[in-house]
C-alpha cells in the first residue's frame, strides 16, 4: 500500500501477517517484497555526534526476499556544518549475483509518520534543469550475470564485476555512478556499497525506521 496515497505501490512493503494467499498473488503479480528482519529499538534518537566527527549509526538487517539473502543497512553522519544530516548510506554483505535485475528503493521513516524523511537533493525529475527533492534511494543491481572469466573497466574477477555490478537510479530515470548529486562506490576489501549524498536532507535525529522495497527492473530480466 502506497505509504503516501493509500493505492497499491509498485514495489510495496511486506507485511509478516497477510495471509499467504495474498502474498503468493503479490509473487503472482512479479513484486518482491524486502521485510526487515533485525532493527535496533533505539535507531537514532539516542545518537551522539561530536561538532565535526562522522558517526555511523542504525544499522539494520533487512532479509531480501526475492533474492533470498541478508543484508546490512548503516548510515554515516556528515561532518562539519552536514554533521547534524545522513551522507551515506551503505550496504553490508550484498552479493549483486543473487538479486541480478531488480530494482531497490530504501527509505527512512520518522517515529510514527508515514511520509517518507527528504533524503538529498537531485536532478529535477521534470524539467531539463534544476533540482527536486528525492525520498528514496534507488539503487539497480546488473542484470549481466557474473562469470568466472570476467574482465571490465575496473579490472578481472568477481571483485571487479562487483564493482559495476550497483548503479544508483536517478529521479530522472538514469543509471549512473556518479554525478554531481549522488555516487556510489565497492569496497572490495570489506565488500561494501557505500553511496553519497552531495546535499544530505535528512536529519539524523529524525531516523527512526528504513524499509526497503523491490522489484523486477525489467519484465523477465530477473533472478
Amino acid at each position: 500500500m502506497d505509504r503516501l496515497n493509500g493505492i497499491d505501490d509498485p514495489y510495496g512493503e511486506d507485511d509478516i501477517n497477510k495471509s499467504s494467499r495474498f502474498n503468493r498473488g503479490r509473487l503472482n503479480l512479479g513484486i518482491f517484497i524486502l521485510i526487515l528482519g533485525v532493527l535496533g529499538s533505539t535507531f537514532a534518537a539516542n545518537i551522539s555526534l561530536s561538532s565535526n566527527g562522522r558517526k555511523e549509526f542504525g544499522q539494520g538487517i533487512f532479509q531480501i526476499k526475492a533474492c533470498d539473502q541478508w543484508v546490512g543497512v548503516g548510515m554515516v553522519s556528515g561532518s562539519g556544518l552536514e554533521n547534524g544530516y545522513v551522507k551515506n548510506v551503505k550496504l553490508y554483505g550484498f552479493d549483486p549475483r543473487l538479486c541480478l535485475g531488480r530494482v531497490f528503493r530504501i527509505k527512512l521513516f520518522s517515529t510514527g509518520s508515514t511520509l517518507e524523511l527528504p533524503l538529498y537533493i537531485d536532478d529535477s525529475s521534470t524539467a531539463s534543469s534544476g533540482t527536486d527533492t528525492a525520498t528514496a534511494l534507488g539503487l539497480v543491481d546488473t542484470s549481466t550475470a557474473y562469470t568466472s572469466g570476467y574482465v571490465g573497466p575496473a579490472g578481472s574477477g568477481y571483485d571487479a564485476w562487483a564493482a559495476v555490478a550497483v548503479k544508483v537510479k536517478t529521479l530522472q530515470g538514469f543509471d549512473v555512478y556518479s554525478n554531481s548529486k549522488i555516487n556510489i562506490r565497492y569496497d572490495k576489501t570489506l565488500g561494501t556499497y557505500t553511496v553519497a549524498f552531495t546535499t544530505p536532507l535528512a536529519l539524523v535525529s529524525a531516523v527512526n525506521s528504513v524499509t526497503i522495497e523491490s522489484a523486477c527492473y525489467s519484465p523477465g530480466n530477473c533472478r
